[in-house]
This record gives C-alpha cells, sequence and structure tokens, in this order.
C-alpha cells in the first residue's frame, strides 16, 4: 500500500488546533483542583457540572454561526482569527483566578466553548480542502492523536504546576496565556485555502439557524446518523471525565502527591485515544473504515465497566482508562472521515458544525445524566462507570440495527482482517459517486468480504442462492443488499437477477458479478461468461475489472477440493483495481484483461 503523505503547513495546523486543546483542558482542569483541593468545596459535583453545561451551551447558541462563517470564508483565516481571540480570553481568564470569583472562572469556561464553536467547523472542514481524499482518514487520525495527546498534556500538566506554584492557581494561568500567543503564531503558517463561498444567507436569529441546520442535516440520513454516533461518544466522555476526579479523589484519599496523581487520571484516558486514533488510521488504510465504529464502541464499554471494580487499585484502574481511551480512538475516527468525506464541498463547514450541535445537546444530555446519577441519585463514581458501560453496549446494538452498514463493515473487517494483510492497488479508480460493476476474479468463499473491505463503497453482490439462503449468514447477506442468483431455477430466475443487479446500476450503486461463476477448482481462471453484458447493455458506467492475488490456497479456498486450515495464519494478499472499461466491453476481452494484471502482478 502507498503511502499517505499529508499536505505542506499540515504540522502548523496540527500544532495549533493541539494548542488550543491543552489550553481549554488546562484551564477546565484548573478549576477543578481548584474546588476539589484548595477551596475543597464540600458539592464538587456540583460545580462540576455547571462547569459542563456552560462549557456545552455555545455549541447550540452559536453552531449555526460558526458553519456560515467556516462555509463563507476561507477556513485557514477563520482558526487564525479565532486563535487571536483566544489571547484575550485566557488574559481575563487570569484576571478570575486573580479575584479568585469562582463564577467569573465559569464565565470564561463560556467564552473558551464559544471560540471552540467557531473554530470546530473550519478545523474540520480544512481537512478535506487541504488534504487528498486519500489522506483524509489518515488526516482525522493524526488530528485526534494530536488533540488527545496534548489533551493528555493539558490535564497532567495542571497538577505538577500547581504544587510548583505553591498551589497558586493564579500564577498558573499564565501557562494559558503563553499557549494561546503561540497558538497564534503558529496559526499564521497554516497553508490557506480558498472560501468556497456558500450562498447561505447569514442566520440571524440562532435559534431558527439550529433547527434549519439540524433539519438540513436530518435530510442526509447517513451523514445525520453517522452525527449521532459521533454525538454519542462526546456525551460518554464527558461523563467519563466529569467522574473521574471524584472516582480518584476515593480513590488516592490524603496521599501527598494527591494534585499529581488525580490529573494523570484523565491523562491515562487520553493516551489511549491518542493511541487508538493512529491506529484507527492505519487499520482503515486509505479508506473510510467503519467498522472499526462497533468494535470501538463494545471496546470501551467493557474496559469502561471494569473501573466498577478496581477503585482501590490505582494502577490497574489506569490500565482500564488507556484501554477505554484506544477503543475510543477507533470509535471516533472513521465516524470524524465520513462526515468530511461525504459531505457537499460547499457544506463541509455547515455539516461539521451542525455536528457540533448534535454534539452541544448530547453533552447537554451527559450533563444531565451525571448530575443525576451523581448529585440527586448520589451514586458512587464506581458504579457510574458500570451503568454507562451497560448503556453503551445497547446503544452499539441499536447503531448496529439502524446503520446496518456499520455491522456489515465490521463483520468485512473482522472476517477479513483475522486471517489476510491486504495490500489495495488502484483503489483511486473506483469512481466516488454514481454507478460501477466490478468484475473480480473468484477464488475463495470470503471473496466480497475481502472486496468490500478493500474499497470505500459499498457493494451490492450477485451471488449462488444456495450461500444466500445459509441460515446464519442470510442476515448478514439481506443487510448487504445482496442479490441472490439461482441458474437451477431456469432462465426466467437469472433473467430477474440480471434485472435487478441492472436497476441497482441505474440507481447509482457499485455492484459485483463474478463473471466466472464459481470458485477455481485448481487456482486457474475459469472462462468468464456473458451473462453482466445484458446487465450493462445500453448503460452509461464503467467496467473495473478486478485481480485478486495470493487467495488460492488460503483458509477460504478450494486447494484439495476442500475448505483447508491455512500454512501461515495472516496471509498477504493483494486487491488490484484495473484501468475502468467501457460498458460495452465483451466477456473474452474482459477476461483478457483481468488475466494481464495477474501476469503484471506475477512480475512484480
Amino acid at each position: 500500500m502507498s503511502k499517505v503523505t499529508m499536505p505542506k503547513g499540515f504540522f502548523s495546523y496540527i500544532i495549533t488546533q493541539s494548542l488550543g486543546a491543552f489550553n481549554d483542558n488546562f484551564y477546565k482542569m484548573l478549576i477543578q483542583l481548584y474546588v476539589i483541593q484548595i477551596v475543597a468545596l464540600d458539592s464538587p459535583e456540583k460545580v462540576i457540572t455547571q462547569a459542563s453545561y456552560l462549557f456545552t451551551i455555545p455549541f447550540l447558541l452559536f453552531g449555526p454561526w460558526s458553519g456560515y462563517f467556516a462555509d463563507k470564508f476561507a477556513k485557514s483565516t477563520v482558526m487564525r482569527v479565532v486563535k487571536f481571540a483566544e489571547i484575550g480570553v485566557m488574559l481575563f481568564g487570569a484576571l478570575a483566578f486573580y479575584l479568585g470569583n469562582l463564577d467569573m472562572m465559569l464565565f470564561i469556561l463560556f467564552l473558551m466553548a464559544t471560540q471552540s464553536t467557531f473554530f470546530s467547523p473550519a478545523k474540520y472542514g480544512y481537512i478535506p480542502e487541504a488534504c487528498k481524499p486519500e489522506a483524509v482518514t489518515s488526516a482525522n487520525g493524526w488530528v485526534e492523536m494530536s488533540t488527545f495527546l496534548f489533551i493528555i498534556l493539558g490535564t497532567a500538566a495542571v497538577g505538577p504546576l500547581l504544587s510548583l506554584h505553591g498551589d497558586n492557581a493564579f500564577s498558573t494561568t499564565f501557562y494559558c496565556i503563553g499557549i494561546a500567543v503561540v497558538g497564534s503564531l503558529t496559526a499564521l503558517t497554516i497553508k490557506s485555502v480558498p472560501a468556497t463561498g456558500t450562498s447561505e444567507k447569514f442566520p440571524w436569529n440562532p435559534v431558527t439557524g439550529l433547527f434549519k441546520d439540524l433539519a438540513f442535516l436530518k435530510r442526509q440520513k447517513p451523514l445525520f446518523l453517522a452525527a449521532l454516533a459521533n454525538s454519542y461518544f462526546w456525551m460518554v466522555g464527558l461523563i467519563f471525565q466529569n467522574n473521574i476526579l471524584i472516582y480518584g479523589k476515593n480513590m488516592v484519599g490524603d496521599d501527598p502527591n494527591g494534585n499529581t496523581l488525580l490529573t494523570l487520571l484523565p491523562a491515562f484516558l487520553g493516551i489511549g485515544i491518542a493511541v487508538g486514533s493512529p491506529l484507527a488510521s492505519r487499520l482503515s488504510g486509505k479508506k473510510v473504515e467503519l467498522g472499526l465504529v462497533p468494535l470501538g464502541g463494545i471496546g470501551m464499554a467493557i474496559c469502561g465497566m471494569g473501573l466498577f471494580f478496581t477503585t482501590s487499585n490505582y494502577t490497574l484502574s489506569s490500565l482500564l482508562l488507556f484501554l477505554t481511551g484506544a477503543f475510543g480512538g477507533l470509535y471516533i475516527v472513521p465516524l470524524y472521515a465520513y462526515l468530511q468525506y461525504y459531505a457537499e464541498e460547499r457544506e463541509k463547514g455547515r455539516v461539521m458544525a451542525t455536528s457540533n450541535i448534535l454534539n452541544g445537546l448530547f453533552l447537554i444530555l451527559g450533563t444531565g445524566i451525571y448530575e443525576l446519577l451523581a448529585v440527586y441519585f448520589a451514586f458512587p463514581p464506581h458504579l457510574i462507570y458500570l451503568i454507562m458501560g451497560f448503556v453503551t453496549i445497547l446503544a452499539v446494538v441499536y447503531i448496529c440495527t439502524v446503520i446496518p452498514d456499520y455491522f456489515v463493515r465490521f463483520c468485512f473487517w473482522m472476517i477479513t482482517h483475522l486471517v489476510y494483510r491486504i495490500n489495495i492497488i488502484g483503489e483511486e479508480r473506483i469512481p466516488l459517486k454514481g454507478a460501477a460493476l466490478l468484475t473480480p476474479n473468484h477464488v475463495t468463499y470470503v471473496d466480497a468480504f475481502i472486496l468490500g473491505s478493500s474499497i470505500q463503497r459499498f457493494v451490492r453482490y450477485l451471488m449462488l442462492k444456495e450461500f444466500y439462503d445459509i441460515p446464519l449468514a442470510k442476515k448478514l447477506f439481506v443487510l448487504m443488499d445482496a442479490i441472490p442468483i439461482d441458474p437451477a431455477a431456469g432462465k426466467g430466475s437469472v433473467a430477474d437477477s440480471l434485472a435487478t443487479a441492472r436497476q441497482k446500476l441505474l440507481e447509482g450503486h457499485v455492484v459485483c458479478i463474478f463473471p466466472e461463476g464459481k470458485l477455481t477448482q485448481d487456482g486457474k481462471m475459469n472462462e468468464f461468461r456473458p451473462g453482466y453484458e445484458s446487465v450493462m447493455d445500453g448503460l452509461d458506467c464503467p467496467i473495473i475489472p478486478v485481480y485478486m492475488d495470493n487467495l488460492w490456497g488460503s483458509m477460504y479456498s478450494k486447494q484439495g477440493g476442500k475448505l483447508r486450515f491455512p500454512r501461515s495464519f495472516i496471509r498477504r494478499v493483494t486487491v488490484y483495481f484495473g484501468e475502468p472499461l467501457p460498458a460495452t466491453t465483451k466477456a473474452a476481452e474482459l477476461q483478457a484483461v483481468v488475466e494481464s494484471m495477474g501476469k503484471e502482478l506475477a512480475g512484480k
């Protein structure tokens, strides 16, 4: 697989947004330690809840405005303006601690969230404008990794620096001012991108604009559902973060290093996300791999539930927090990449801003849930983690039910990555939109899964009815929108199946037909049958020849006449997408092209 390269100036972009994440979390953690350790309030949960509400409201109030600015003006310019505003916010933040005014500190959180509201759509909308399509997932992996790495630094640095300055919170705020200045300077070196220039009018009434934007996103069902899944992550993350210091306070007690130990707990969570994010990018390759979403969600739930049993073991709790974060990275990166990848060019800022609005709604919901569990019901923090773990398992099951594409991709990913390591060549030849017919050679029982794991789009497969009707697999094939074909039922039945495949192409989908019609029995390619020609008759869409290499003799091939255990558990295979051919290409010509692709790979 060829290396994915980032555009010039991307490092400056990474540093700029990362320093903003540092300041947000440094200041929030400083307030939390101020009320828990320095002022030692009797009910810190109430203050933490108030802070959470104040930090989420701007995403609702100003979400439509932020999306408008991100689409109206150059996203690089928007980021620079917002970063310079951060300097002023941090100066007022220092004044709040100098006066010891808790209400003013909380108001500064509101201003910081407002700044983040305007920065976020430009930040995420910038990626698909500055990067090539195949680099979008990788770029998101770098962004999420660096974001949470600096979240770690921001949360972990507060305790030691506060102790270094003799618990003088005012002196500690000067680090925030310095970081804001550095972030503003690096923003100047971000590669500029042109404004997309939305034709929408400025939404003067933010409340009307809020409902208008939500309706706009809801009309794009796949994007809306992905945004909902994304928002659930932030809701759970908020509950974990709000709960973590109280959980840790009960664990460390009066330890003289209490400040440092407390700030390290959320740092372990952040380290996990920082590790999981590039891992998600690596496992996704050059595509948006939604199959990682349910895997990440289940992992988050199980590890979070484990915190119920480790209240007396700091090391084990830290490990579980790390693993929770790592699975969180697998969950969140594909969702962000999906939103950026599939949003229309002139609407990317609006899509990301509306996603932030949903995030704000879910953050408020999460704050309410935490307040209900921690303040009104007075549940101990370890029980809150157990409850949220069960809820997350239910949420993942629900996601896979209402968005079956996620479950299908998950199955593709699990089946193929347990046995194969896939090298992909020519995936850019698959059109991002519109119809196309894939015509691969047929070597194993899982060719469809291998092919589906190799491209960005969902594929509708023509498959033999005897396999389609396998009881345990049929539900999966239905979710895949597979097209059963039964040659034994006569020509009329076959014609109906081919007509269905043709209709899928007319609807703009990618369809796969294995022209050989059956698995190879000896490793050599069978003669291509002309059935697909009737499907393509009169259509104006390409045929994409595909050759899948090094599959003969693998676990699911018929070498020796039956399924066999592989000699090596992990097998490296290549999926090679050839140059698009016209719809009029005949079977003999198509077979010659696919065979030549196989010889080309054999000669490398």
